[in-house]
């Protein structure tokens, strides 16, 4: 019943409306009985809901309809003509319809409500049209009263009168009863459903949502202002502003949502049919259809899902007969996947077949010319694989009616950013491929980081932002130019960089300190822009630009900000463009580094935490997450502590009290924790503080270790402590190594 409630809820909403419309079209007809439009607009009408009733298996009201449509038939074709006979028989049809819908809405089922007599007055009037008109039936005001007398029509005696009475105190009140009842503080909780629901013009939603964005930018004005009045009256009427501005945002966004399933609806038939045709076997699994969208993005999406199903039945999917010598099922399966994460819709298509192969991907790359040999070296089997969005690539052996051309993967890729999304892939040969992409919830309102260059503010959508870094000039971090190109040395990688003052035209900076890089991903490439500040994070208000903003091709859009200036939006992908020519040169000067880079030993990735006057670092590969867990949220199962995380309890360690440093304990509402995870099991370790990541080559090592350590280096120029991350996680976990349910954690 859960799976069509929502069915069943639109059943009985658009019933209502129809029986409504039935019962002024009746009283219209008895004026004009020859109206074979009004005839067949009421067959059609009762036809709608015969049917609807027989699919979900509601069967005396599917019998009820059945009797009045074989009347009605008779009458639009002429058999018969419309007296007060059939008038009266139609109208008591309606009513007992009306006291069937309110049966399904309370109980789920049609209860015992007695159809027999209305559906003999309705024969008796087939039989014998010429037939006198029974008692009068009650007014329309009256429906559920017009039942009790239904069973006193003559037309079947044989038929008891006790259960239809004995009904009767079961319907509903009137129509009039629920609206007298909603002022008395009932919240709604005898609304019908029919009374839940209005339809509204969609014109009207999009007129408010731009009213909401109009709010919004208001809001950010006055917030801004209040900042420098410094009022507590006014800061507090302003924070109770900012509340109601919320709450309003997001219910108008909620009218403006559909679930994800209205465009999955026709995908098992594209799955079936397209299975078929490639001799197939491909059951498809779709998990989270309720995950709702803004409906301007359904359009968007649907094409590019259409097609990444469609190349995992293709492409992904092996045959039977292959997939049974692989030792796996011979029907594969194609898992469609929903859900929110971060403030975005996270759509995943997952395959389990053959896979993609990046050294497949690698040779096609090669002979088309999208990648040369030495940029296909310096990639991982990650990057590798991101070919296949490359406009012309593609690795099907064949041009068939269904791919093949190198058309598809280039097109979702550019259809997805247009609207602010992102698409990636994963593969492992042998086990399947799963494409994710990352929906915003709205294009109307989004996150953003603005930012300055010189005298002008920019935003950039928050989607795309990875990470920001302060070049410091005391520090000796700097800029660096390889063939020309700007590039800085993050965690031992050179990241190409995009200066915006040039690529706007701005006027240059004064040096390449004391700026603000911020690490961008996007257009399958990941790099650096240069501003000179970095402002803040907000909502902002997404305004479309003039046609000739458009031809730059560096913004996506434009904003208004909290003081009033329009900001204009930066197009990432235009930029990730921009810097090709700089991850060039980056790529060859790695080249040119890799040679050294062996000959002086291994780089590796630390993270570098505090306690107290301590550096103790944790290799990177060992950290799943940073995490701030509030004090008040430790808690103690027998001799250990544990807090709560995603569903799990994790067992906690500080490792201050592993060192011996006692005296160093975190003070504050939070402590910071590294979260580590394997197999299932999660451990928190608690530091002082997070210091730094580094990513370098450790020339400096000592063998000298402590209770815990497994050694000491110089990170930094300064003397760091290598933690024994085995016996940290084993006095949290005893059990960690050991072999229990993956699904288990160690309280």
């Amino acid at each position: 019943m859960e799976e069509l409630g929502e069915i069943i809820q639109e059943f009985l909403v658009e019933s209502h409306e129809n029986l409504d419309q039935l019962d002024r079209d009746l009283v219209a007809l008895e004026q004009d009985p020859g109206s074979r439009e009004m005839l067949s607009s009421i067959f059609r009408t009762i036809h709608t809901i015969k049917g609807t009733s027989g699919f979900l298996a509601f069967h005396r009201l599917e019998t009820l309809t059945h009797a009045g449509e074989s009347l009605l038939s008779r009458l639009r074709d002429g058999v018969q003509q419309m007296n007060p006979s059939s008038a009266d028989a139609l109208l008591r049809m309606v009513d007992v319809v009306r006291v069937l819908l309110s049966a399904i809405e309370e109980t789920g089922g049609e209860g015992e409500v007695d159809v027999e007599p209305v559906i003999a007055m309705v024969t008796a009037c087939i039989e014998d049209p010429a037939a006198p008109a029974p008692a009068p039936a009650a007014p329309a005001a009256e429906a559920e009263p017009a039942s009790v007398a239904e069973p006193e029509v003559e037309a079947a005696p044989e038929e008891a009168p006790a259960a239809p009475v004995a009904e009767a105190p079961a319907a509903p009140a009137p129509p009039a009863a629920p609206a007298a009842e909603e002022p008395a503080g009932q919240h709604g909780a005898r609304r019908s459903v029919a009374d839940s629901s209005i339809r509204v013009d969609v014109d009207l939603l999009d007129a408010l949502m731009r009213l909401v964005g109009e709010l919004v930018l208001t809001r950010n004005q006055i917030m801004r202002g209040v900042g420098v009045v410094a009022d507590p009256t006014l800061t507090r009427t302003t924070q109770r502003l900012n509340l109601i501005t919320t709450e309003l945002q997001e219910s108008v966004m909620k009218t403006r949502m559909q679930p994800i399933e209205h465009i999955w609806s026709k995908l098992p038939r594209v799955v079936r049919d397209l299975s078929s045709t490639c001799g197939k076997r491909v059951r498809l699994v779709m998990e989270g259809k309720e995950t709702e969208l803004d409906r301007s993005l359904l359009e968007a999406v649907k094409d590019p899902l259409t097609h990444l199903v469609r190349n995992a039945v293709d492409h992904g999917v092996e045959s039977p007969e292959e997939r049974a010598a692989g030792g796996k099922n011979p029907e594969g399966t194609l898992t469609l996947r929903a859900y929110h994460e971060g403030g975005h819709v996270i759509v995943e298509i997952a395959d389990d077949g053959g896979g993609i192969d990046p050294d497949r991907v690698a040779r096609t790359a090669l002979d088309r010319g999208v990648a040369t040999r030495e940029q296909l070296a310096r990639m991982d089997n990650r990057e590798i694989i991101s070919l296949v969005f490359q406009p012309g690539f593609s690795t099907a052996k064949a041009v068939t009616n269904v791919s093949g051309r190198g058309v598809g993967m280039d097109v979702v890729k550019t259809n997805i950013e247009q609207i602010g999304g992102a698409v990636d892939v994963e593969s492992t040969v042998g086990a399947g491929t799963t494409w994710r992409l990352t929906i915003p919830l709205t294009l109307a309102i989004i996150q953003a980081l603005t930012v300055a260059c010189g005298e002008e503010c920019y935003a950039i959508p928050q989607v795309g932002v990875d990470e920001l870094v302060f070049v410091d000039s005391q520090s000796g971090q700097e800029i660096e130019h390889v063939s020309g190109a700007p590039v800085y040395r993050l965690r031992g990688k050179l990241l190409p960089l995009v200066r915006l003052d040039e690529t706007l035209g701005l006027p240059a900076g004064s040096s390449d300190r004391d700026v603000y890089i911020v690490v961008l991903q996007a257009d399958g490439r990941r790099f650096g822009l240069v501003v000179d500040r970095v402002l803040n994070t907000e909502e902002i208000v997404v305004k479309p630009l003039t046609g000739r903003l458009k031809d730059v091709g560096a913004y996506a859009g434009a904003t208004i900000l909290g003081d009033g200036k329009v900001a204009l939006i930066l197009d990432t992908p235009s930029l990730a463009r921009r810097s090709h020519l700089a991850a060039e040169a980056v790529e060859r000067a790695e080249l040119e580094m890799g040679g050294a880079e062996q000959e002086l030993g291994r780089i590796e990735r630390l993270l570098i935490t505090g306690i107290g006057e301590r550096r103790v670092a944790i290799p990177l590969g060992m950290v799943t997450r940073l995490e701030e867990f509030a004090v008040d949220r430790i808690e103690r199962v027998g001799h250990r502590e544990v807090v709560q995380y995603r569903s799990q309890i994790l067992p906690v360690v500080r490792l201050s009290a592993l060192l011996g440093t006692y005296d160093v304990e975190p003070e504050g509402e939070t402590v910071p924790a590294v979260v580590y995870t394997e197999r299932g099991r999660s451990v928190a370790l608690i530091v002082q503080d997070i210091v730094d990541i580094v990513e370098d080559r450790i020339d400096t090592r000592s063998d000298l270790d402590d209770d815990g350590l497994t050694g000491s280096t110089v990170i930094q120029q300064r003397v760091t402590e290598l933690l024994d991350v085995r016996r940290a996680i084993m006095a949290a976990d005893p059990n960690f190594y050991t072999e229990m349910p993956d699904t288990m954690v160690g309280a």
